[in-house]
């Protein structure tokens, strides 16, 4: 799962297997380590009630919370994404494309085909 902040804007894009995590298990976690003993910890939940995404921050660690019926359309269709607002914090949940410039090696095979790739049938 990647971690994009900028502004008053946090994005997270998510590979297949994470999506389908998200979908099983109800969360993805992942957690960035320094070398100075610190961890910048982000997390991505199904809320079952929750009627919007919302975002918290707490002792190191970054919370986002997406409503479960929001996140069940989104795995279960060609959506790209989920958008949303907590107070002025823009929030987007994506599905992570591969990119278009990158060479084939470089690729994450987990990464969903970009939509303006050639069809290989």
């Amino acid at each position: 799962m990647k971690l994009r902040v900028q502004g008053n804007s946090l994005r997270l894009r998510l590979t297949r297997s994470e999506v389908a995590a998200l979908d099983s298990k109800g969360e993805v976690t992942e957690e960035i380590r320094f070398s100075s003993g610190g961890a910048l910890t982000y997390r991505l939940e199904k809320r079952t009630g929750a009627e919007a995404l919302a975002a918290s921050l707490s002792n190191g660690l970054i919370s986002i919370s997406v409503p479960a019926a929001a996140a069940a359309r989104w795995v279960g269709s060609e959506e790209v994404g989920v958008y949303g607002q907590d107070g002025e914090l823009r929030i987007a949940i994506e599905k992570d494309f591969r990119c278009l410039t990158r060479a084939s090696e470089e690729q994450e095979a987990d990464a969903y085909p970009h939509p303006a790739e050639p069809c290989t049938l």
